[in-house]
């Protein structure tokens, strides 16, 4: 059970695109967040597999690794690192295993895509309260896209497919000039991988879509701006219509270069150049299971690794449910607080 004498929690996602840590401590309902830190890698590249890890991308993510390594021992935080597409598929994974607990101190732990999908099915959990509402989760990483239909605790379906935005970046708008047939390739190849669980979905139905990862977010937050809606102190539990994503896909296809969708969407430039890909993937899960609406989730892998740590040490006084009573704290926060993220962790 849940002690004040418990120290701090670290959870680092070690993604393909970027690097995630959050530093947390417990308290009764779960966590509050004391720091956290986001850094752009790009530790994995390929257009099918990838099957190796490049040196440079390799040193990147070692450095990166110190240094929120330094983060965690500032606070005297227990870190536990995991790795996912990029690390998992890569052959030379076991030498980045062996740099990260020589060079940084770190022990990586790689999971599989399916533990991926529970972790951040975990996260999603005590971000949005479903109670028993039939939920179909979408995570869209750099690397990979996970799927999963639950209600409740239960998982019913999971799956984790290799869609990753930069993964489609490289094989379909890897040169300069998008090329005019590129967004109906990706469209189509999207489609072709969905579709191999489409029956299954269909058949097990849901009620409420949602939608994970900083790829979402950024599509969620060009949908609110070209939908001319102020701008939410928080995103979580966010709503959009697929039909908004199919425009966003559209809109970001009229800029020929990324150069140009950087500066008219105003986005970042680690994100401008993979978001038409992370759009299509969204767009095409919507489109193969039948989504009209999605509501996004803040919560993703690292908020997952954090609750399943505490449950590991049973931390929690609410291990496998969410308390419908904090749900709606958390709403509150979300919808009157300057800083939605620290009140839900601490409400």
């Amino acid at each position: 059970m849940w002690s004040k004498s418990e120290g701090m929690f670290a959870a680092l996602d070690i993604g393909t695109n970027s690097f995630h840590l959050v530093v947390a401590k417990p308290v009764e309902t779960g966590f509050e967040v004391i720091t956290s830190e986001k850094e752009v890698i790009r530790l994995g590249h390929g257009s099918g597999e990838m099957k190796m890890l490049e040196q440079s991308a390799m040193d990147r993510g070692i450095a990166a690794l110190k240094r929120m390594r330094a983060i965690a021992d500032i606070h005297n935080a227990k870190l536990r690192a995991v790795a996912t597409s990029a690390v998992r598929e890569a052959q030379n994974q076991n030498e980045f295993i062996k740099r990260a607990r020589k060079e940084a101190d770190v022990e990586v732990e790689i999971i599989s895509g399916i533990e991926e999908a529970r972790l951040i099915h975990l996260g999603v959990r005590h971000a949005i309260a479903l109670g028993d509402s039939r939920m179909l989760m979408c995570d869209i990483g750099g690397g990979s896209t996970e799927i999963v239909i639950a209600t409740g605790e239960n998982i019913l379906l999971s799956r984790s497919f290799k869609l990753g935005a930069v993964r489609l970046t490289d094989r379909f708008f890897a040169t300069e000039l998008l090329h005019p047939s590129a967004v109906g390739s990706c469209r189509k190849f999207v489609r072709s991988m969905l579709s191999t669980i489409a029956p299954q979905v269909e058949q097990l139905g849901f009620e409420v879509a949602v939608g994970s990862s900083g790829t979402i977010e950024a599509i969620a937050k060009l949908i609110a701006k070209q939908n001319k809606q102020p701008d939410p102190k928080s995103f979580n539990r966010y709503e959009f219509a697929t039909n908004d994503v199919s425009k966003v896909v559209d809109l970001l296809a009229d800029q020929p270069t990324v150069k140009q969708r950087e500066k008219v969407f105003d986005l970042e430039s680690s994100r401008a150049d993979i978001i038409l890909a992370g759009a299509i993937i969204l767009e095409g899960v919507a489109l193969s299971f039948g989504v009209t609406k999605f509501t996004y989730s803040d919560y993703a892998l690292r908020e997952g690794v954090l609750f399943d740590t505490l449950q590991r040490r049973d931390l929690l006084d609410h291990p496998d449910a969410v308390d419908p009573a904090l749900a709606s704290v958390r709403q509150l926060a979300d919808r009157c607080d300057d800083q939605p993220a620290h009140s839900r962790n601490v409400a």
